[in-house]
């Protein structure tokens, strides 16, 4: 097994894989900002501190890396953690005509 070093961290092969194809999704999510080096340093740089913290998830890397670009990640399914909103009981009962 291969090992990639960043900044004293090692990397195996799977998750250097994941934080390649996450760092690829992120620059093709944002094609308008991601031809300037700047970005995709950023990009870089965030996806690398999401693998150090122990993220090895492609989509979550990702996540983090177009966080705070203000676009939607539509790559990542919406769910909602919050219960269910109560339906109040007046509209359930039928208007009279």
């Amino acid at each position: 097994m291969k090992s990639t070093f960043a900044e004293s961290i090692c990397f195996d092969d799977k998750a250097t894989h994941a934080m390649g194809a996450a760092f690829d999704e992120a620059c093709s999510l944002l094609t308008r900002f991601a031809g300037t080096d700047a970005v995709r340093d950023l990009i870089a740089r965030r996806i690398i501190e999401a693998a150090k913290a122990g993220e090895r998830y492609q989509a979550r890397l990702r996540s983090r890396a177009l966080s705070g670009f203000f676009i939607e990640d539509i790559l990542v399914p919406a769910i909602s953690i919050a219960p269910e909103v109560p339906i109040s009981a007046y509209a359930l009962v039928p208007r009279a005509a």
